[in-house]
């Protein structure tokens, strides 16, 4: 895909160390880099082997999710809402694109650190404080988008203690601190400002207005609920209605009925989602607001509305005459959920049948002649590169081809 193309022109072209440390845009991740340099080299032409690393990686998210669940709700809610989370239709962005692994990775990472963040909340050790920072210092090198996310870490201690425990809280915030120092060492020194100033130009002359706010509403709170009843981010109207219409029934539901317990944990969940859309909304808002919805930031955001959701149910089958109502409820629920999200997916299906078949015809063309590139239609061409994305010349084709076939030969 197109993003897996950058990648292989900046590992074909640069020597790899300077590949590793070179930031994509705004983004900063070395780990990533590393990791996927060793992938494509196993994988090589073999596309499919890094499509379905994606997909267990999506499964070793979700098991996660799963024990993470456990700490707050008995285990068939858990199993239901992880297993929901498992097959949502959002995962196309990550399971059809080798090079978003990036997500998936600083997900599992983010995961790993709140699981030994709630264990250190009940059995404070040195072990679990080195784990958390080791998973949060891996997540942000994997991807950039929990940068504030992290502080989700110090304030789960925080929120979610019977009794405030000032002395855990300030250590993991000590860790998440110290994260972001060493990161901060590394972004500056090789990447820079103008890394960061390079999806908005007017990012550190201009403070934002209604539209940041808008993005940042959009992105953390909206978009994962339209994304429980669709698969593509060109929502129809029904999905608007039923995403707004459960956002609000949940928060109300909360609100009017939930324990402190509840709310402490409803509120932490909506922390968790709009941190990140902090500096997320800040690069990219002034683009348009159809970017919060982009379906790769929703495997995040869609745990915290999952986290609503669940804490809602439960409150709601506790006040309904029987369990029978409360699974047939339950089960209507979940089928009009899952339902709709497969009804959407042909779309995204088509689309990157599409985007593969234009891919594989561009890199088979281009590692021939380079008069050989005519063949392809200039509408053909603007899908496999647009502006966006660098033009890819025959010589670039063939040394990727060398890369990825394992001959050796000058780039």
């Amino acid at each position: 895909m197109l993003d897996d193309w950058t990648a292989l022109i900046q590992m074909a072209e640069r020597p790899f160390g300077q590949y590793l440390v070179t930031p994509d845009g705004e983004q900063w991740f070395p780990f990533f880099l590393l990791l996927y340099y060793g992938l494509v080299k196993i994988a090589g032409e073999n596309y499919s082997l890094l499509v379905l690393i994606n997909c267990l990686g999506t499964g070793v998210n979700a098991f996660l999710l799963y024990n993470f669940f456990r700490r707050h709700w008995e285990p068939g809610l858990a199993l239901t809402l992880s297993l929901l989370y498992a097959v949502a239709a959002v995962h196309h962005a990550t399971a059809w694109n080798a090079f978003y692994i990036g997500y998936l990775l600083s997900l599992g990472f983010f995961l790993g650190a709140l699981l030994l963040t709630d264990r250190y909340l009940h059995a404070p050790s040195g072990g679990k404080l080195w784990g958390i920072g080791v998973c949060a210092a891996l997540s942000l090198l994997s991807h950039n988008y929990p940068l504030l996310g992290l502080l989700a870490l110090p304030l789960y201690i925080l929120i979610m203690g019977e009794r405030v425990s000032w002395g855990a809280f300030w250590a993991v915030a000590g860790v998440v601190v110290l994260v972001y120092v060493l990161f901060a060492v590394g972004y500056f020194r090789f990447a820079g400002l103008p890394a960061a100033a390079s999806r908005n130009f007017q990012v550190f002359s201009s403070l934002p207005g209604p539209a940041y706010l808008l993005h940042l509403l959009c992105g953390g709170l909206v978009s994962p609920f339209l994304y429980l009843f669709w698969g593509h981010y060109h929502f129809p109207i029904p999905a608007y209605i039923a995403g707004v219409a459960l956002l609000t029934a949940s928060l109300a539901a909360i609100w009017f009925w939930g324990e402190k317990p509840d709310k402490r944990l409803a509120f932490w969940a909506l922390l968790a989602n709009v941190l990140p859309f902090f500096l997320v909304s800040l690069t990219r808002y002034q683009r348009s607001v159809s970017q919060a919805f982009v379906a790769r930031y929703d495997i995040f955001t869609l745990i915290g509305a999952l986290l609503l959701v669940g804490i809602a149910w439960r409150l709601l089958a506790a006040r309904l005459p029987s369990r029978r109502w409360a699974e047939a409820l339950g089960g209507v629920i979940l089928a009009v959920m899952v339902g709709a999200q497969f009804c959407s997916l042909p779309l995204w299906t088509a689309k990157y049948l599409e985007m593969s078949r234009l891919a594989r015809k561009c890199y088979v063309v281009l590692n021939h002649d380079t008069a050989a590139s005519q063949s392809i239609t200039a509408e053909e061409y603007r899908k496999f590169c647009p502006d966006a994305h660098p033009t890819i010349t025959p010589g670039q084709a063939r040394a990727i081809r060398r890369l990825l076939s394992g001959v050796p030969g000058q780039s």
